[in-house]
């Protein structure tokens, strides 16, 4: 295997195809190994071997992204691919879909003021989708499969992480008035697997951060609701949480719980503090404002795949306050083992499950009154 990661350009504009090879060849882990026009040249040029990357455009004539990675899942099963979107609705709602059905990332298209801030936007963002790829050839195939100098998710030198484990609790998790669950890498796909299997005739609201930037979110939301059985949409600033709804975090902005004027509910609001952990919107900022509210109901926290450690000092947070549940995602379904495996290394976690089990496993908490 090549120590580094063999990638294949595919966009439809020339220009893109010149700024993506560019900043390909500016990343030292990365190895640019072709360019192609459409779909139909990609899926030829894979033929040949040797690409471990697609970084492929969304909307193309004749062969779109979707139906190039639908053919690219089913004969390359092993070649990863990033999208490569624009920040329209159109876009948006077709990179989700992709996100969906197997790709692993993607990458905006900038929206710079000049050529040389899009084009390290774009370099900072393949260097994520490459430390991704990284860390899932160590988890496999150990430290030899890795370039020197990799890093882990969490920053220090590359380990393989230990198997997680179902923990053997004799307690009981504590009547649940709230759900919060945080995601990054691989998200899409974990919550269109989560969500849809919450029940009708929950009670109790549900808040999510996503890692996302603005405009994906809302598509995100509107795709997950049309197969969930419970209302799932962006959250919006001062709105009280509605019992039994799904509210996923605006791209780009923080999602915070604070007490109504009246004292009796919660309500979200939506800041544009500054990022942590170079993350906006952030699980850890979502988790902290649930504990400086005060609420002393029942929380399950569920923290699913993802790269970094947000959400870990926040659940931490949680846990110190007490009447909290923490579900992990096993490392095995996970696309990235990193929020879950911070969350593992600190002894948070009540229950590691696959993520098959997760949905059902909300479902069947005991639930209190509404905070």
């Amino acid at each position: 295997m090549s120590a580094r990661i063999r990638v294949l350009v595919v966009d439809d504009t020339a220009l893109y195809r010149k700024i993506l090879s560019e900043a390909v060849a500016q990343v030292p882990d990365a190895e640019l190994v072709g360019a192609a026009a459409s779909g139909a040249l990609a899926l030829k040029r894979l033929g040949q071997g040797d690409v471990d990357l697609v970084l492929l455009d969304v909307v193309m004539p004749d062969m779109d992204g979707v139906q190039t990675l639908a053919q690219i899942r089913r004969d390359w099963p092993h070649v990863s691919v990033a999208l490569v979107s624009g920040v329209t609705g159109r876009d948006a709602d077709v990179t989700l879909a992709a996100l969906s059905n197997g790709a692993l990332d993607f990458i905006p298209k900038p929206q710079a003021a000049s050529f040389a801030e899009g084009m390290q936007r774009i370099i900072v963002d393949l260097r994520r989708v490459l430390q991704v790829i990284i860390i899932r050839r160590l988890a496999v195939a150990g430290p030899a499969a890795v370039p020197a100098g990799a890093t882990s998710s969490a920053g220090g030198p590359a380990t393989v992480a230990p198997s997680p484990h179902r923990l053997g609790r004799s307690m009981l998790p504590p009547p649940i008035g709230l759900i919060l669950i945080g995601v990054s890498t691989g998200g899409p796909k974990a919550l269109h697997e989560v969500i849809p299997q919450l029940p009708p005739h929950l009670s109790v609201p549900v808040l999510i951060v996503q890692h996302m930037p603005a405009m994906f979110t809302r598509s995100l939301a509107e795709q997950i609701a049309r197969v969930s059985k419970v209302p799932v949409r962006e959250a919006a600033d001062g709105e009280r949480l509605p019992p039994g709804h799904v509210l996923i975090a605006p791209g780009g902005r923080h999602l915070t719980v604070r007490r109504s004027d009246d004292g009796r509910s919660l309500c979200a609001a939506i800041t544009d503090s500054a990022p942590v952990h170079s993350c906006r919107p952030s699980v850890d900022v979502m988790f902290d404002s649930v504990v400086q509210s005060g609420y002393t109901g029942g929380v399950a926290v569920v923290i699913l795949t993802g790269m970094g450690e947000d959400g870990a000092l926040g659940t931490a947070a949680l846990k110190a306050r007490g009447r909290t549940w923490c579900i992990a995602q096993d490392q095995a379904s996970c696309v990235v083992y990193g929020m879950p495996e911070a969350i593992a290394r600190r002894h948070l976690a009540d229950e590691v499950l696959p993520l098959a089990a997760i949905g059902p496993r909300l479902a069947s908490l005991p639930f209190a009154r509404t905070p």
